[in-house]
């Protein structure tokens, strides 16, 4: 099963969990909120959403203009380039000696050559644009909207989707008001859903040739 809808993904967990009986242990509006954390958590937790096609890839700078607010939706930015050049690739940082709080000193370059993106969600530039254009971002980033029971499973792979299962019957058992509440089952089930993240992080290095080394686990 490849759970293309939230509802299928209800539908399963249920099947799994005994809870395909009415009246059920945990409601559809429950099931749909711990989803959407899951999706969440999964992006922070695995780093392997990519996107360099939606709005918010596109930046748009005014000569002089060095600071930007990114959408929160936006975990880091792994690589920028000016629209139109590409093989203009910005290097990730800032040159030595750089100080990126304070004033900018002068880079004879026809093109910034640097980009800085901090947790705050701020992109930085180094040095000045000498003149307006576009920059292309590619960026790794949480879901960009809440799903709802009806809508399609985003940006996950087909074969990681059926990870959200444990990361919900993690929350699922948790409930300490219910019947079904179990902390070993509930810390069960998250382990599952890190180690799942963990693998899929890997997978997505490996998938795009950045890494060279063995991995290490972050958990």
């Amino acid at each position: 099963m490849a759970y293309e809808t939230v509802e299928r993904l209800i539908q399963a967990f249920r099947e799994d969990e005994k809870d395909d009986v009415q009246p059920y242990f945990w409601s559809d509006s429950q099931l749909v909120r711990w989803t959407n954390e899951a999706l969440t958590e999964f992006a922070e937790e695995s780093m392997s959403i990519y996107d360099d096609q939606s709005p918010f890839t596109f930046v748009s700078y005014g000569e002089g203009e060095t600071r930007f607010e990114i959408d929160p939706c936006v975990i880091d930015v792994v690589d920028a380039w000016v629209d139109g050049h590409r093989h203009h690739r910005l290097r990730k940082g800032w040159p030595e000696g750089v100080d990126w709080r304070g004033g900018y000193g002068a880079f004879p370059v026809g093109f910034f050559s640097n980009f800085h993106f901090d947790p705050s969600g701020v992109l930085r530039l180094h040095p000045k644009p000498a003149e307006p254009g576009l920059l292309r971002l590619r960026v790794i980033r949480r879901p960009v909207r809440e799903v709802a029971k009806c809508d399609p499973v985003p940006d996950l792979l087909p074969a990681d989707r059926r990870y959200l299962l444990w990361y919900i019957a993690y929350k699922a058992y948790r409930v300490n008001e219910a019947e079904t509440y179990s902390a070993a089952s509930s810390a069960e089930h998250l382990q599952r859903f890190r180690e799942a993240c963990q693998t899929a992080r890997e997978k997505a290095i490996l998938r795009r040739g950045d890494c060279s080394r063995p991995i290490r686990s972050c958990w």
